[in-house]
């Protein structure tokens, strides 16, 4: 069996060892996830192709939904990532992340400029370029984390 740990750095090699005991293999791309609560992860497993990638959260400008693909965006590229938008809304750091949309989370320090929209929206123009909408269910929300 194989067991993806999204633990506390100072937890993580008590709990390999103990798993490792009892013939439970850790592997960073395994389906099944053991993982404590209120746990801000560092990286996140991210694939282009065939192709597996760790993803330092810090390089992330934000993570987008396309029906069942979440996407990653991260220097320049793209990867697809397995967690759902609202598991990473909960591993993700909240001082650093924000959900602007039901389909988009944003890393606040990749914010570029905020642009007002009618009808209570923002548009958000990030570091790479990209362009990404606060919609109107996220607008005061977003609004009252940035203090404007």
């Amino acid at each position: 069996m194989k067991v993806r740990l999204l633990v506390r750095e100072e937890r993580y090699a008590e709990i390999y060892k103990q798993l490792s005991a009892a013939g439970i293999e850790i592997d960073d791309t395994a389906d099944l996830i053991l993982s404590e609560n209120n746990v801000c992860v560092k990286y996140l497993i991210g694939r282009q192709g065939d192709d597996i990638f760790r993803l330092d959260v810090r390089e992330i400008t934000h993570i987008e939904s396309f029906a069942h693909d979440i996407i990653a965006y991260s220097g320049g590229a793209e990867y697809k990532l397995t967690e759902r938008l609202r598991r990473l809304e909960e591993i993700l750091d909240p001082g650093e992340f924000i959900r602007v949309s039901n389909s988009a989370i944003v890393a606040v320090h990749h914010i570029k400029s905020i642009r007002p929209a009618i009808s209570q929206k923002y548009l958000l123009t990030l570091t790479d370029g990209s362009k990404v909408d606060v919609t109107r269910t996220y607008y005061y929300i977003f609004k009252e984390f940035l203090g404007i």
